[in-house]
C-alpha cells in the first residue's frame, strides 16, 4: 500500500510536469491518474466512480493477498496484461510484485475506456516509463499494443491511431499488430507465446477487458474477478488468454468489474478523501483480530456445545 502511494504520487508530478490540470469535480482527491471522459485514445465507455475507486492503496494489499493465495513465492514469474483502462489497477499490480518480489512479464496496450489513461502525452505506456525511470519499480512491458483504439478506428478522425503510435515510439517496446474480434485468436496466441518464451509463469494477472483476454466468446461476460476458482468452459479458437491459462492450471487473478471487487473485499466505494497506506494497515490488521476473535468465539460454542452434550449423554445413562 505505501508503494502504490508512492507510486501514485510520483505520477501525480508527473502529471504536474506535462502541464495537464487536474479537473477536481473528476478526481477530488487531486490523484492525478484520473481522465477524461472522451479522447481520441478512448475506447469504450467507463464509469467514473468506478475509476476513483481504484486509486485506494488498499487495491494493492489485496493484490499482493491474491498473489500469495495463488501460490506465488519470491523469486516467482507471473504474466500481466493492462491496457490503460485502470491505470490505478495496474500501478496496485506492480506495488504487489515488487513488495513480494516477483518477476512480471508485461504486455500493455495503449487504448483506454472513459477517465482512464486516454490523455495524449500521459497514457500508461508514458506513466509506466516514468515509473520505472523514477526507481520506483523494475518493470516494463515487454511488447504493446494500440489495444482497442483500432477498433474504434482511432477517435471521430483517426488521429487516436497517430497518438496511440507516438506514446508506443516514446515508449520503445516492440508494437504487436492486431486487429478486430476476428482476429481474437491469433492475438491471444501470440501474446502467450511472447509471456511463456521465459518459462511458464506461476500465475497470470489481467487488468481490464481486453480482447485478446477475454477473447471474442459468449463465456467471458461470465468470468468472475478476483483470483478464479473456476470459469466456463469453451475451446472456441476465438477464447483469450483468460480461458488459455486456466486451462494449463495456471491460477489467473482478473481485475474488473471494481465495484464488485471493492464490496467483495469490503473496501469503500468511492472514497473521499482516499484512505491512506497506513489506514490500510489499521483496516487490515483490525480485520484480522476480528477474524481471531469470530474464530475464538466459534471454537468456544462449539466446546460448549460438546460439553452440554457430554453430560445430558451422562444424565441419560444414570437414568
Amino acid at each position: 500500500a505505501r508503494l502504490m502511494e508512492k507510486a501514485l504520487e510520483t505520477l501525480r508530478l508527473f502529471r504536474s510536469r506535462l502541464a495537464l490540470p487536474v479537473d477536481g469535480f473528476l478526481d477530488p482527491n487531486a490523484t492525478g491518474i484520473i481522465g477524461l471522459e472522451y479522447s481520441d485514445l478512448t475506447t469504450t465507455t467507463g464509469a467514473l466512480t468506478a475509476k476513483r475507486t481504484s486509486c485506494n492503496p488498499a487495491f494493492a494489499a489485496l493484490v499482493a493477498r491474491l498473489l500469495l493465495q495463488a501460490g506465488c513465492a519470491r523469486g516467482d514469474a507471473v504474466s500481466v496484461c493492462f491496457t490503460g483502462s485502470f491505470p490505478a489497477l495496474n500501478v496496485a499490480v506492480l506495488s504487489a510484485c515488487a513488495a513480494l518480489g516477483l518477476e512480471a512479464r508485461i504486455i500493455s496496450s495503449v487504448g483506454a475506456s472513459s477517465y482512464g489513461a486516454n490523455i495524449p502525452g500521459f497514457t500508461w505506456l508514458d506513466m509506466e516509463k516514468e515509473l520505472r525511470a523514477a526507481g520506483v519499480f523494475p518493470y516494463i512491458s515487454v511488447a504493446v499494443s494500440y489495444g482497442g483504439v483500432v477498433e474504434t478506428g482511432g477517435g471521430l478522425d483517426g488521429t487516436g491511431l497517430i497518438l496511440a503510435g507516438e506514446a508506443v515510439s516514446r515508449h520503445g517496446a516492440p508494437l504487436l499488430e492486431e486487429g478486430d474480434y476476428r482476429d481474437a485468436a491469433r492475438m491471444a496466441e501470440h501474446r502467450k507465446k511472447i509471456l511463456d518464451a521465459p518459462g511458464r509463469p506461476v500465475c497470470h494477472i489481467n487488468v481490464g477487458g481486453a480482447l485478446a483476454a477475454l477473447g471474442w466468446v459468449p463465456e467471458a461476460a461470465h468470468l468472475d474477478n478476483g483470483l478464479l476458482r473456476k470459469i466456463p468452459s469453451t475451446q472456441d479458437p476465438a477464447r483469450g488468454l483468460i480461458f488459455r491459462y486456466m486451462e494449463e492450471g495456471i491460477p489467473v487473478i482478473h481485475l474488473l468489474q471494481v465495484e464488485r471487487l471493492a464490496a467483495r473485499h469490503a473496501l469503500p466505494y468511492d472514497p473521499v478523501p482516499l484512505p491512506d497506506a497506513e489506514e490500510c494497515l489499521e483496516t487490515g490488521a483490525r480485520k484480522r483480530a476480528y477474524l481471531l476473535l469470530a474464530a475464538l468465539l466459534c471454537a468456544w460454542t462449539l466446546a460448549s456445545l460438546l460439553l452440554l452434550r457430554r453430560e445430558y449423554d451422562l444424565y441419560d445413562l444414570l437414568v
